[in-house]
């Protein structure tokens, strides 16, 4: 083997692993505290490779906070029946959420519900 091919294969194998390196874990969310919220949908984000919502939940004090989720990626949804209108702002939902570690208003949806029915994913 030359050392032109061998550098050739150590250059590409650095190249997969930091491709594959990018793609985060979920280490930043507790899913030992997941919970359920209820509110309306701001914004969903039909994007890859993870889907976002971003829901507005009465706070108790007369307000409204917005939660930024991440949810599973596109593939997975799309083999469900999802698409990029299955949630529309103004929709109301109900949704099991595991938040950040952090205590910041994010985390990953987990189950939605929407008009009562359980969308699957």
């Amino acid at each position: 083997m030359s050392w032109k091919f061998a550098a050739a294969c150590a250059a590409i194998g650095l190249m997969g692993a930091s491709v594959a390196g990018a793609h985060h874990s979920a280490s930043a969310f507790d899913r030992t505290k997941s919970f359920s919220m209820t509110g309306t949908i701001k914004q969903f984000l039909w994007t890859n490779p993870h889907t976002w919502i971003t829901i507005d939940v009465p706070n108790g004090k007369g307000a409204n906070d917005s939660w930024v989720l991440e949810g599973p990626p596109l593939n997975m949804m799309v083999r469900n029946g999802w698409n990029g209108k299955t949630l529309v702002p103004g929709d109301k939902v109900r949704l099991l959420v595991a938040p950040y570690k952090d205590g910041s208003k994010r985390g990953e949806f987990m189950v939605v519900f929407k008009n009562g029915e359980q969308l699957k994913f």
